[in-house]
């Protein structure tokens, strides 16, 4: 019977049957009776008007218990680096890797050389970049009239400068000779080549080589939610889900997007630090270096009216040199996204189908052999850089980690409060090996 009332009550019908009854007892003479048991008027129908004024409470609201929670993004930097990057097991916060860069083929001349001369020392702007026994040859200046390249030179030795002594190898004619050093600008271009050896020799210069050591830092990241025992039992059966799922969800997501910001901009450093949560004692706490800073190339893109050589100068500056990969990832700022979708595209450079890579939403750019995705990272736009972003080749980006740790606290049983927790420890670095195969761009 009681259940029956209830009902009765939440269906509107409620104070129609208050109204009927006043109206059979003979209650009236006014037009409005204010009472204990409600509000009656006797010339006004019964609408959702009136109930919302006199009476809101018998009226429900349509209630959605899902709760809409808004998102600014979804931690693209974090995603590619936990599923696409290279995971290792860290087993000390502190990182040591190293590596070893290739110098490269090419150099310049430091100064100018008047030629005419069988045998001399030149000087390059790197002239410990080549070896006895190597050819070298010079772009743009022509060799003799017999042959159809450049000039071509043979190193024979270095002097005690550590200049490299060279000869002709298809020389011009000059004082009689028809085998010497032409004139060579200031500023050309010298490519090495092979060490090349005479009939009889077996040996050359022995070869050295050592790699860098480098470090990096796995930063300790905690997060914690926290639910009262009171909150527990009387958020059971509510209208708006919001428990002990959805908060964690909510959290995790908040440590992902703050996360962003020291993976990009971290300053590498241990330094000893007292909080209140670790009882005011003065211990190490480590940071890492975001991978702004491990990039080691720089291209600036023209903001104003950009053009498809503009698009074409970029991919050469991010996939000619070291570029290891032939696919790489652009996570870009708001302002670089919209720059790159004003360009005109041609047949030279074109833009790719849009769909998911990295399990990302992504567009692409298409040159050549070269393809580069390029994904929105709404971190450039939080932290005030969205004209910026930063070219990521995933071969070479490595997580090293401990293992995500999730740990439950019954804080009544610690004697500290009438709660649960959860207390959430993630705990990684973030490492760009080949240092050249990553680019930093930025708007000008």
């Amino acid at each position: 019977m009681k259940r029956i009332l209830e009902r009765l009550k939440n269906s509107g019908l409620y104070l129609f049957a208050v109204l009927l009854l006043c109206s059979l007892l003979g209650i009236g003479g006014v037009d409005v009776m204010c009472a204990e048991s409600g509000t009656i008027t006797y010339d006004t129908p019964l609408s959702l008007e009136y109930a919302n004024e006199h009476a809101p409470d018998i009226v429900r609201a349509t209630i959605e218990r899902d709760v809409a929670v808004i998102r600014p993004h979804s931690a693209p930097l974090y995603a590619i680096a936990s599923k696409h990057g290279r995971i290792k097991q860290g087993t000390n916060p502190l990182i040591e890797y190293h590596e070893i860069e290739s110098q490269g083929l090419s150099t310049k001349l430091a100064s100018f050389f008047s030629g005419g001369v069988t045998q001399a020392a030149i000087n390059l702007s790197d002239n410990k970049l080549v070896a006895v026994n190597q050819t070298l040859y010079f772009i743009g200046v022509p060799g003799s009239s017999g042959s159809s390249g450049w000039f071509e030179a043979y190193i024979i030795d270095k002097d005690t400068s550590g200049r490299p002594i060279i000869v002709p190898v298809n020389g011009i004619p000059f004082g009689g000779n028809d085998n010497t050093i032409p004139s060579l600008p200031m500023g050309t271009v010298v490519v090495r080549g092979a060490r090349t050896g005479s009939e009889k020799q077996s040996r050359t210069a022995p070869l050295t080589a050592t790699p860098q050591k480098k470090y990096q830092y796995m930063q300790k990241m905690i997060l914690e939610t926290e639910e009262t025992t009171f909150f527990e039992f009387s958020s059971t059966g509510a209208d708006v889900k919001w428990q002990k799922t959805e908060l964690t969800d909510f959290a995790i997501f908040e440590h992902k997007m703050t996360c962003e910001t020291d993976m990009l901009l971290g300053q590498k450093n241990k330094i000893r630090a007292a909080n209140k949560f670790n009882g005011y004692k003065e211990e190490d706490t480590y940071f890492q270096e975001g991978i702004w800073w491990q990039a080691g190339k720089d291209f600036s893109l023209a903001k104003t009216s950009p053009k498809t050589s503009d698009l074409i100068a970029l991919m050469k500056c991010v996939f000619v040199g070291n570029r290891s990969s032939n696919t790489k990832v652009l996570l870009a700022g708001g302002d670089v996204v919209e720059t790159i979708n004003k360009v005109d595209y041609n047949q030279v450079i074109y833009p790719g189908t849009p769909g998911q890579s990295f399990g990302l939403d992504v567009q692409s750019i298409i040159y050549g052999q070269y393809k580069l995705y390029i994904c929105g990272e709404p971190a450039f736009d939080d932290i005030g850089l969205s004209d910026k972003g930063i070219v990521i080749d995933d071969a070479y980006l490595t997580k090293y980690k401990h293992d995500w740790r999730s740990i439950q606290l019954d804080n009544l049983k610690l004697g500290t409060s009438d709660s649960k927790s959860q207390v959430y420890i993630d705990t990684f670095g973030l490492v760009l090996a080949n240092a050249k195969a990553h680019c930093r761009v930025e708007l000008v």
